[in-house]
């Protein structure tokens, strides 16, 4: 018989897969578990430096990916996330030692959003000495001036990015570049490399007669000026115009400066929105209405200022290019919303004055620089870009995976190494069903709204009930991932297969959901059954067992119990 040694090993779960910047859910959650607390969140930073801005406003691909949604609902990741950071702020996060800067390259960040800090973290964890240029007064981007605070406070951000400050990133607020920064004056002052992170800070136009008239507001100058306590007068009945999360933060806000009526316009139906569920419920529950399928046609003014939208309703035809159903107008639907104030909230743009032609082909309709789609690389040597700048408007969450991305290019490009070696392999999951097409399920715990001030005694009752429940929900993880080193030092059979215990199995499906490969499925009797062609032997199932109904000829219990006791050190198993 011909042995190998197991390749599950090399696989993620998947909802490490899943998240863009590849945080090891399994292992925090496991720490979790058994009330590690400050690990837990010390270990989501080995691979970003957000936990609690993640954890409050991520959209959450890892529950989309969790294994869990197969039995009942995904684990509530982000919460757990949320919960660990607030924890470790609340008892007082202890100040990190600056890294020694060990290499002598220095590298300049154009941007201080989600993909220019999470490039710079990962830069300077490398040794670089790492200077990150901002436009704005605050560093943070879209995540300081465009989140509203009931989703995401402003010291919440502070904290996070002071942990970075504090490791040894040099942030310089008010350089703008083109301006105050060139990449001319970056090479003269002996920045080897550049990585360019500016994000989009344009609200789309609607381009429907009226939209410059007075009491049009677009969705981020809206939500900017909220954001630095301007007065801002919103009258009693305010339109926006959208279906994402930018949309809903306006909406909201509006509600909160004393609108009266508040009305969301949608141009598709409520399963089309990009929003994130729980947003759009919030939003409801604080009293927004929804109208769906109708798309503005003009604005309607009255000396000078908004009077009215006129809409016509739409109908869904094929999916276009986003994937969704392309909404159609109704000939003759016109109809007409009387209101105040109108918020434009369909998508940004880069700010093209940002934009050094040199990036830009002749040809672009907005202003997104090109780049190599695995290497980030520019047409310019040394200089690479990622985030909103290249893909368009996108998650925080997939800005900081652009970064960490950048972040191994630039460091490969400083270090003479070549940039694609080993990049463009696709990725493998122990999870091999389609979970892409499994619906998100409502998740069964939130992390409890956020206590500001807190006296001693209430905030030790807090946190007491707060990491018992996060306790609770952890161990709802089913550790469908494989157990790395375990695994991998075991010599297996390519022949064994997976032999079930009938008498011993429950039915309780767990073997199935952990298989990478597929091969064990319930009978007829609600026992598991093992798909001998399939089966590869790698032995997930019987080490996941909770009955020891799974038996295989050459992985031992001495091996299982060997492979979990390893897992448990390493914080992959309780």
């Amino acid at each position: 018989m011909a042995s190998s040694v197991c390749t599950q090993a090399k696989r993620l779960p998947p909802c490490r897969t899943a998240c863009p910047a590849h945080v090891n859910v399994q292992g925090y959650v496991s720490l979790i578990q058994r009330g590690k607390f400050k690990e837990a969140v010390e270990l989501i930073r080995k691979d970003m430096p957000f936990p609690a801005i993640c954890g409050r406003v991520c959209f959450s691909p890892c529950e989309d990916a969790c294994a869990r949604l197969n039995l009942d609902q995904a684990v509530a990741i982000r919460a757990l996330k949320r919960i660990v950071a607030d924890i470790e702020r609340e008892q007082g996060r202890v100040k990190p030692e600056p890294i020694p800067k060990t290499r002598t390259e220095k590298v300049a960040i154009i941007g201080a959003g989600p993909a220019g800090l999470a490039g710079a973290y990962d830069l300077a964890k490398l040794g670089y000495p790492v200077t990150v240029f901002e436009r704005m007064l605050e560093p943070g981007g879209m995540m300081f001036y465009a989140i509203p605070s009931f989703r995401l406070e402003k010291f919440v951000v502070a904290n996070e990015i002071a942990y970075i400050k504090d490791i040894g990133v040099e942030i310089k607020t008010g350089m703008e570049f083109g301006k105050d920064v060139t990449l001319e004056r970056l090479r003269n002052e002996g920045y080897e490399a550049v990585f360019i992170s500016i994000g989009t800070q344009v609200s789309r136009r609607m381009n429907v007669p009226g939209e410059d008239l007075e009491g049009v507001v677009r969705g981020l100058k809206f939500l900017r000026a909220f954001s630095l306590g301007q007065h801002i007068d919103v009258g009693e009945k305010v339109a926006v115009i959208g279906g994402g999360n930018s949309a809903i933060d306006a909406a909201r806000t509006a509600k909160r400066l004393g609108a009266e009526k508040v009305m969301v316009l949608y141009r598709r139906t409520r399963n089309e929105m990009p929003a994130l569920p729980h947003e759009v419920e919030a939003a409801e529950k604080e009293g927004v209405a929804f109208h769906f399928l109708v798309s503005p046609k003009r604005i309607i003014g009255e000396n000078g200022k908004v009077k009215a939208v006129e809409c016509l309703r739409m109908r869904l035809g094929e999916p276009d290019s986003s994937g969704r159903r392309r909404p159609i107008p109704i000939s003759f639907s016109e109809h007409q919303y009387e209101v105040d104030l109108v918020i434009p909230a369909i998508g940004q743009i880069p700010e093209g004055s940002c934009v050094p032609n040199e990036f830009l082909d002749e040809e672009a309709k907005v202003a997104l620089i090109p780049v190599d789609p695995v290497t980030m690389k520019t047409r310019i040597p040394g200089v690479f870009a990622g985030g909103d700048i290249v893909s368009g408007q996108a998650s925080i969450i997939q800005a900081v995976g652009a970064g960490k991305q950048a972040a191994v290019s630039i460091h490969r490009y400083l270090t003479g190494q070549d940039l694609k070696a080993g990049r463009e392999e696709a990725e493998e999951t122990t999870w091999v069903k389609d979970w892409e097409i499994l619906k998100k399920k409502s998740r069964r715990y939130e992390a409890p709204t956020e206590k500001t001030r807190l006296s001693f005694e209430e905030a030790e009752r807090f946190l007491k009930e707060t990491k018992r429940k996060a306790m609770f929900e952890a161990f709802r993880c089913i550790g469908c991932g494989p157990c790395s080193e375990c695994l991998a030092g075991i010599d297996l059979c390519e022949e064994d297969k997976a032999v079930v215990d009938e008498s011993r199995c429950t039915g309780c499906n767990t073997c199935a959901i952990v298989c990478p490969v597929g091969a064990i499925e319930k009978n007829e009797e609600e026992i598991a059954q093992v798909n001998e062609d399939l089966c590869k032997g790698c032995g997930i199932c019987a080490a996941r067992c909770p009955e020891r109904a799974i038996a295989m000829k050459q992985l031992t219990d001495e091996n299982i119990l060997s492979c979990a006791l390893a897992a448990i050190r390493r914080g992959e198993l309780t």
